[in-house]
């Protein structure tokens, strides 16, 4: 009977202690599902900052580059005013070979922070890049072809800060005369 007593005493023992582990394999459960959450929650807050740090980057460098523009923009009639200088006959060499190696220094500082120059002699005419001052008829170059650049246009890191004034061909029309001496262009 006494042995009785301990074996129902054991395993009621045992049951609560089963019931112990059953909760708490419950609570484990339940709390990993939590660092889950939380490991979850934390690398998509890691990856938004990283994110937000990139933006921010990009944000300051956009800063900059909008801050040079005004100052090379200012600069980039200055060139024009050197190259006028150098295309201006001189009978004064030294002081032409002067102006040209300025020129040459400033073009090449300006290269530097990311200013190209827009080619355009010879070239398609492209609205992108190109201000159409003048219409030239000739049938020495196919018809919207720059002929003549009167100003040089810029681009800087990508963005045309000003187009290049340019004369483009167009093709020469041949005019016809009546005997009465009226003009009809075809």
């Amino acid at each position: 009977m006494v042995q009785e007593h301990w074996v129902k005493r054991l395993k009621k023992q045992l049951e609560e202690l089963n019931s112990k582990v059953e909760e708490l394999n419950v609570k484990v459960m339940e709390l990993e599902k939590e660092k889950e959450n939380y490991r979850d929650l934390f690398l998509r807050k890691a990856a938004e900052f990283e994110n937000y740090k990139k933006l921010m980057k990009d944000e300051l460098q956009k800063s900059i580059d909008f801050a040079n523009e005004g100052i090379i923009r200012n600069l980039t009639s200055i060139l024009d005013h050197f190259r006028l200088a150098l295309n201006t006959p001189s009978s004064d060499e030294v002081f032409r070979k002067g102006v040209e190696m300025i020129y040459n220094e400033l073009l090449q500082a300006l290269r530097y922070e990311g200013l190209e120059v827009i080619n355009s002699l010879g070239c398609t005419f492209d609205e992108n890049f190109h201000e159409a001052i003048d219409i030239v008829e000739t049938d020495e170059f196919p018809p919207g072809t720059v002929v003549e650049e009167v100003q040089p246009g810029y681009v800087l890191k990508g963005k045309v800060i000003r187009p290049a004034r340019v004369k483009v061909s167009k093709k020469k029309v041949e005019k016809n005369h009546d005997l009465r001496g009226d003009v009809y262009g075809n």
